[in-house]
């Protein structure tokens, strides 16, 4: 019986011999992932210009429209004035002045024509001008290229509709919301609010009422519709 081991113990210590040559001179990978294909510097880089190219189709695509919105809106525009008008009239005889106890509104404003910007805006940051307003992204509020636009409809309302809807940041954008020219009740602050479907206020986000500059300046976390408040 012990004849019979013998072959088989060595023929075990020699196999563990060569496996242990093989990995102490590279033969075997140590790491599992060292075996998988690895996403070059270069196949990155390849995508970022792919979606970068993408964007600026779209961009092209939304500055048409832009242009193309402008001349729709003109007749609605004379529209607005007449009915504005009338809401002036009407609000000017139940008196200018707020009450702290009311519930918060939109502020109204005489019509303004429709503006709208777009831009291709990535992790650097950049600005958008919507007329008089605009929007700040600051340097890391996003973590890639982003195609970004802006609309101020013809409205007596204060308010600017950013797109893509949902839009995060890592760090909040600065809004600044403009209502020169406007009506504005006595002793009141003005304020940023988010509205939803129906110009329904769903959020009241920080700002602050520059009654020197006549706008509302606030912080934008994600994109929706926002106006100015009273």
């Amino acid at each position: 019986m012990r004849s019979l081991r013998r072959p088989s113990l060595t023929i075990l210590i020699v196999t563990i011999g060569l496996v242990f040559t093989a990995c102490s001179e590279g033969g075997l990978p140590t790491n599992p992932s060292e075996s998988q294909p690895s996403f070059s510097t270069a196949d990155q880089r390849l995508t970022q210009q792919q979606r970068h190219d993408e964007l600026k189709a779209l961009l092209r695509a939304q500055q048409a429209r832009i242009k193309q919105e402008r001349e729709l809106t003109k007749a609605g525009f004379q529209q607005l004035h007449a009915e504005w008008k009338a809401y002036r009239r009407e609000w000017k005889r139940a008196g200018k002045k707020g009450s702290s106890s009311r519930p918060v509104d939109l502020l109204r404003c005489e019509p303004r024509p429709y503006e709208a910007d777009a831009a291709i805006i990535g992790p650097d940051g950049g600005t958008l001008h919507i007329g008089e307003h605009q929007l700040v992204i600051p340097r890391g509020a996003l973590t890639r290229e982003e195609l970004i636009v802006a609309e101020a409809p013809t409205s007596s309302l204060v308010d600017v509709e950013f797109s893509p809807e949902g839009l995060t940041f890592e760090r909040p954008a600065e809004l600044s919301l403009s209502y020169k020219g406007c009506d504005v009740p006595a002793d009141i602050d003005l304020m940023l609010a988010y509205v939803g479907w129906g110009h329904r206020i769903l959020e009241l986000p920080p700002s602050l009422d520059r009654r020197d500059l006549s706008e509302v300046v606030g912080e934008v976390g994600h994109f929706s519709q926002y106006a100015v408040a009273y």
